[in-house]
Order: structure tokens, then C-alpha cells, then sequence
């Protein structure tokens, strides 16, 4: 399934990057696919449910999902195009990446594999591209204006996160 560039129809980035937001993309897809990372490769089916809507693209930078054994970053948006978070601030999310795991972290408890891959991958490599400190990555819920809102999930552990991005960190 193609999904077709209406690059045209995509705010784009006019600032720097000052901020990485971590979700889960339980909170925008509806598809089953989006609620439960599992070994089958998914993300065709959160294509399809954003062409369903007629939506211009994935509203992520990247989508890290688990295929087979491991977990995969994959690029859904480019840098310099901006993601739509009505919930988050307008001065932060214009100057964000934002970064979605596969699945709904409220149910699964994410396995050391994730944090390693997402610190490696991205986190580390971002924060050495756009000249960021570690506490420039937020979760969706410290950056939303929705009080009730978890992503990326009860059940992630931001200071796992930052403690293996310190780990990568590369000088």
C-alpha cells in the first residue's frame, strides 16, 4: 500500500528543534494495531487508517515497532515538517520532534530492548544533531494540556529513558 506525499498539504518547520516528545500511538489510531505492538509487522495498517482519514501523513517523525525479535525505528515524517498536537502548546510543538512507540505502554510494560533501541537510534543521535541537553526530551503527558492523558503509558519509565540516551550519548 502507497501512501501518497501531499507534502503541500504539511505545515512546515520554521524554528529550531529545542525538544524530542515521546508518545505512544494508542492516543491518535484507532486500529487495533496501534493499541498492541506484537513480532507482526503493523504500520501498513496505521497507514491505512491515516489514508482512511484522509490525513496528509503518519503526525509522527518516527514510529519505533517491534518486528520479529527487535524493535525498528521507521521515518513517517521529515524533520522540517511540523506534526499536529492540538493539546501541546504551540511554541513547543512548533520547535518538536516527535518520537511514537508502537502500542499503548497503559497495558504493556516496555521490554529493555525499547529503551536501549530508542536511545541509540534517536534519542542519542538527535540530541548530538540539534545540540540538546537529555532534558529536552518530554513525554506527551508533561507537554499536554490534557490533565488525564498518559502517553506514552503508566507503565514507561522516563528516567530508564534518559538513563540509557546518557548512555549513548555521543561526544
Amino acid at each position: 500500500m502507497k501512501m501518497p506525499l501531499k507534502v503541500s498539504r504539511l505545515e512546515m518547520r520554521r524554528t529550531k528543534v529545542k525538544w524530542v516528545i515521546i508518545h505512544h500511538t494508542a492516543e491518535l489510531y484507532a486500529a487495533p494495531s496501534a493499541q498492541i505492538d506484537n513480532a507482526k509487522y503493523q504500520l501498513p495498517a496505521i497507514v491505512g487508517n491515516v489514508l482512511e482519514k484522509a490525513d496528509a501523513d503518519i503526525n509522527y517523525h518516527y514510529i519505533v515497532e517491534k518486528v520479529k525479535e527487535d524493535y525498528i525505528p521507521i521515518a513517517c515524517r521529515p524533520f522540517v515538517a511540523l506534526c499536529d498536537f492540538p493539546d501541546i502548546d504551540l511554541n513547543v510543538n512548533k520547535a518538536a520532534v516527535h518520537i511514537a512507540l508502537l502500542g499503548s505502554y497503559d497495558f504493556k510494560i516496555p521490554e529493555k530492548r525499547l529503551y536501549e533501541v530508542l536511545a541509540y537510534r534517536l534519542l542519542s543521535p538527535m540530541l548530538k544533531l540539534f545540540a540538546l541537553p537529555p532534558t529536552r526530551i518530554k513525554l506527551h503527558n508533561e507537554v499536554s494540556s490534557q490533565e488525564d492523558l498518559t502517553c506514552p503509558g503508566d507503565f514507561f519509565d522516563k528516567a530508564v529513558m534518559i538513563s540509557m540516551t546518557r548512555r549513548f550519548i555521543m561526544k
